[in-house]
């Protein structure tokens, strides 16, 4: 039980990256995944967005509208993806696309700049970009920024095919092929920002389908948590080695936690709560 409290603290201190709690649905997890991670040539695959925690989507979020879709096929060449979601019937956004050439493609999604807004009689509206509504009724602001991947492969793979950047303000980039992992080896990732290294401070945890801990729990997190305000610089690389100890699904988060930058220079604006957080997920045969 105490590892298990430990473990919940730190999702506490990773989950609500601001320096007051909230349970705001930003501290959710979204991920990307499809039911078809082998597939053939000319196969049809289909990809959900989802919201929720342990695979399991409670909802597609609200901002999926706001977010932006792509395929990245083996040989490099981006296309956008459409999703489509119906609030009433639905509890993922849903795409597919057709897997016409051998080697892994990346799925991956795209939110940056997205706005919630806690009127002061408690209702949340989302924007895109900037926020458009009387000042006097906003009682809390919150940006955030989210990015999720999922690797599909499609035959052989090729080298080079599993760890391209696609950008963005944060990045797991993983140094080994998560497609042709093995249970008892390790996940090499690291953790970019628009492409390169960053000395942020960075917190990583990982679940796999079926793990039983405690509801927010994981079954892997990283060893230094960090705190709610630390200084920017900590010299230490944003690399980390996750244990794979079971088949199935898994999923990966990173989160940058609150710095000088962030809270006191006001690089990002002035608001209550900030996150920075990007997933990936791939299956373990």
């Amino acid at each position: 039980m105490k590892k298990i409290n430990k473990l919940l603290i730190t999702m506490i201190i990773f989950t609500f990256l601001s320096p007051n709690f909230s349970n705001l649905a930003n501290a959710h997890d979204r991920w990307l995944i499809s039911s078809k991670p082998f597939a053939k040539i000319n196969d049809l695959v289909p990809v959900e967005f989802c919201v929720g925690h342990g695979f399991e989507s409670e909802a597609a979020p609200s901002e999926w509208w706001l977010t932006d879709f792509y395929l990245l096929d083996p040989d490099g060449i981006v296309s956008k993806l459409e999703f489509n979601f119906d609030r009433d019937k639905q509890k993922s956004a849903l795409s597919k696309f057709k897997a016409n050439k051998e080697g892994i493609y990346i799925i991956y999604s795209v939110a940056e700049n997205i706005y919630w807004v806690r009127t002061h009689d408690n209702k949340y509206i989302q924007f895109k970009d900037k926020i458009e509504i009387d000042k006097s009724q906003i009682k809390r602001t919150f940006i955030g920024w989210q990015y999720s991947k999922t690797f599909i492969r499609v035959g052989k793979t090729k080298r080079g095919d599993y760890d391209k950047s696609v950008g963005g303000l944060i990045e797991i980039i993983p140094l080994k092929d998560p497609t042709n992992l093995k249970v008892g080896e390790y996940l090499p990732i690291k953790v970019l920002s628009n492409g390169k290294n960053t000395n942020w401070n960075v917190g990583v945890v990982a679940l796999y389908k079926g793990f039983k801990g405690e509801k927010w729990a994981y079954s892997y997190f990283s060893e230094y948590p960090g705190v709610i305000y630390i200084k920017e610089g900590i010299g230490k690389d944003p690399y980390f080695k996750i244990p794979i100890d079971k088949k199935g699904f898994w999923f990966i988060k990173a989160f940058r936690m609150m710095d000088r930058e962030v809270l006191s220079e006001k690089k990002y604006g002035e608001h209550d709560e900030y996150f920075f957080e990007a997933t990936i997920t791939f299956y373990v045969k």
